[in-house]
């Protein structure tokens, strides 16, 4: 669970992160300067201490630096045999005497750097190990104080003296003193617990147990992933939105107006200090969360060697390893290339190009419902005329766009069979009214088609294509950039149908973020186009290509795929009942986790429900700190499209936020209609 907080002193405190570690090392050197070398922990121990346990390591930051951390493990702990020493805790610096199931969370670093004392940091970062302990259902924190007051002192106490008058409160020591203040309870004397002069190697066994409340701790806010210090938008927030309206176009349009300062996993963290849970995930980017670790790694490396010497021109490892990846795990058994590109809407461009080089042909058949970019060609391609399309003519020639079998608006008198039957004798249909199959170079389709309202082609549907296409020499394009890349639970779409597409183009989540595109498809078509025919300067970004690889690894990990099924079925569940709620829910759709929920004023007529009142359920729910966007031809649904990794209790207290924001507007809603009646 990421941990990120604004203390009222303007810093910020938050989960380690593996950028902090070189500072943290110079950190150990302020705190600590007579602290013996061996005992110190260095920017390796630190980036250890994250692997092994990510959610006890906490930093406190000014800005980008970082001036107070501290760092826990969790153990089994005998309070009856105390006589452990640092050395044994640390191992060597990895604290490998790490328990994952130990019931104590025993801290074994806290420093602040000596320019920032007496802010209170120490004490925040106690709070948030308190936090951590209610959250993780632990007995309480111990420690082992130093006493770094002692030296002043030396002369007339021994340490055991020292430590007495400590106690009872006649000296107070800096840290001791301090710890007993925020609510420890001394146990002891530790002798030889590590190697300082300063407190002649002692130090103070302290407990604080898990039933004391400490000072801005909030037991609700550990138990919670949403953490709202404001209203969302706060003033921080809309001082930014203010900026963003006067330096873009008005046509830039947002979902939200969360003003973003930090992401992790599946939480933004906003510039007021809230924490809000990312159920639309960069419309499907983020599938593998907001910076994962082994991504961030890959970027930061792969840009200290070299950023973009240009495809074009020269030859790199990242481009040629993303491309192998794709070709072996893309459906199908027959030789397969790859080409790179930056957007979706690039990706599509050059699929319809290689097809059109590859048969000879010019025509295109698309799909109403249908989303494949804001290019000229593929906002030609697009569909929903009124919020894409509008003023943006002429459009590109030779498209022809045909009806897609949405089965929730079946027709009145048919039934689903027989409206998905009727379809398909549409295509057969069209392929005489509409264009002969001799002038066919493609039929691109999204095996979940997602600004129509993530509405699953019928199987059947597009078996038919597939035999169409192989009938007639038509190249089979899977638009898959919002549907692909583990998104339905599956890393492609297309394997729900068992339908090999002749080229799927992917982007979204396949760079976590970066901008990339793929267009991966039979060898024979990938390679019709002439030398210098097909690229551009930035396609096969090295620094996109290394993101892209690490996103691979995570997405084809067997566990992750395991863990974003089970996700599917815990958000299917409670979507679900939400139609047994809320009358304005018409419809629950989509595959695996990429899931939608569509609104309506009656669901007899199944009448869209008016836009503005599902853009009120998208806002409320920001407000309580759930992050959504709006999807669907009538701009009446909400999609879900949450990271795939998002922990499941996170997800169930997303979603029960969303339910509110349901029921509010519904409530308006029904009085609104009731009123209207009378």
């Amino acid at each position: 669970m990421a941990y990120f907080r604004k203390l009222k002193n303007g810093l910020t405190l938050m989960h380690t992160q593996a950028d902090h570690c070189a500072q943290l090392e110079l950190l150990q050197f302020a705190c600590f300067p007579t602290l013996d070398d061996d005992q110190r922990f260095k920017a390796k121990h630190c980036r250890k201490h994250i692997e092994i346990f990510p959610e006890g390591q906490f930093v406190v930051l000014d800005g980008d630096r970082v001036i107070g951390s501290t760092s826990t493990i969790r153990l089994d702990f005998d309070f009856e045999h105390v006589n452990h020493t640092f050395d044994e805790v640390i191992q060597g610096g990895y604290l490998t005497s790490h328990q994952p199931q130990g019931a104590w969370l025993y801290g074994a670093d806290i420093g602040t750097h000596p320019d920032y004392r007496g802010r209170g940091i120490a004490g925040a970062l106690y709070e948030a190990r308190q936090e951590a302990v209610w959250r993780l259902g632990l007995k309480g924190q111990v420690t082992a104080g130093m006493l770094p007051g002692y030296d002043k002192y030396r002369k007339q106490y021994t340490v055991p003296e020292y430590y007495e008058r400590v106690v009872s409160g006649a000296i107070f020591d800096p840290t001791v003193g301090m710890q007993i203040k925020a609510g420890f309870e001394p146990r002891g004397l530790l002798a030889n617990y590590l190697n300082d002069p300063v407190c002649d190697n002692y130090s103070v066994l302290l407990v604080l147990p898990a039933e004391k409340q400490v000072r801005n701790a909030s037991r609700e806010a550990a138990m919670s992933y949403i953490h709202l210090e404001t209203e969302v938008p706060g003033p921080k927030a809309k001082e930014v939105l203010a900026r963003r309206a006067s330096a873009f176009p008005s046509g830039w349009a947002k979902a939200t107006d969360v003003v973003v300062e930090r992401a992790q996993g599946s939480l933004i963290f906003d510039v007021d200090g809230n924490t809000l849970i990312d159920m639309a995930g960069g419309i499907g980017m983020l599938a593998v969360g907001h910076s994962p670790a082994s991504v961030v790694k890959a970027i930061t490396q792969q840009a200290a060697k070299y950023i973009h010497p240009c495809a074009l021109v020269t030859t790199y490892e990242p481009m040629v390893r993303v491309a192998e990846i794709l070709n072996e795990v893309t459906p199908g058994k027959h030789a397969k290339k790859t080409l790179l590109a930056n957007s979706g809407a690039e990706g599509v461009e050059n699929a319809v190009k290689l097809s059109r080089k590859f048969t000879g042909r010019q025509t295109v058949i698309c799909f109403e419902g249908a989303y494949h970019g804001r290019t000229l060609l593929t906002l030609s391609l697009t569909s929903k005329y009124g919020l894409f399309k509008k003023g943006y003519g002429p459009f590109a020639p030779e498209i022809v766009r045909l009806p897609f079998p949405n089965l929730y608006r079946t027709p009145e008198g048919m039934t689903q069979e027989e409206y998905l039957a009727y379809s398909i004798k549409q295509l057969d249909h069209a392929l005489i009214a509409q264009v002969d199959p001799s002038a066919v170079a493609a039929i691109l389709i999204e095996p979940v088609q997602g600004e129509a309202g993530f509405i699953p082609v019928p199987a059947p549907f597009l078996r038919r294509l597939r035999e169409l296409c192989d009938q007639h020499g038509i190249v089979l394009i899977a638009d898959e950039v919002q549907c692909g890349m583990g998104r339905t639970g599956r890393l492609f779409a297309c394997e729900h149908y068992d339908v090999v597409p002749d080229i799927i183009v992917t982007a979204k989540a396949l760079g976590a973020g970066m901008p990339i595109a793929a267009i991966t498809g039979r060898a024979e078509i990938m390679d019709c186009a002439h030398p210098g025919g097909i690229g551009g300067t930035y396609g096969g970004s090295p620094v996109a290509c290394a993101a892209a690889i690490a996103a691979l690894d995570i997405l084809r990990d067997e566990n992750f795929q395991a863990h974003s099924n089970e996700l599917a079925a815990v958000m299917r569940d409670e979507m679900e009942s939400w139609k047994k709620q809320y009358p304005i829910v018409g419809d629950v759709r989509g595959l695996g986790p990429m899931l939608l929920v569509e609104f309506v004023a009656d669901r007899e007529t199944r009448t869209p429900l008016d836009a503005p009142e599902v853009l009120a359920i998208v806002r409320n729910a920001a407000a309580r700190g759930v992050i959504l966007m709006r999807a669907g031809l009538y701009s009446n649904c909400i999609r879900f499209l949450p990271p795939l990794n998002m922990p499941l209790d996170m997800a169930r207290e997303a979603l029960a936020i969303v339910g509110k924001s349901i029921e509010a507007v519904c409530e308006t809603h029904l009085a609104t209609a009731s009123a209207g009646a009378r």
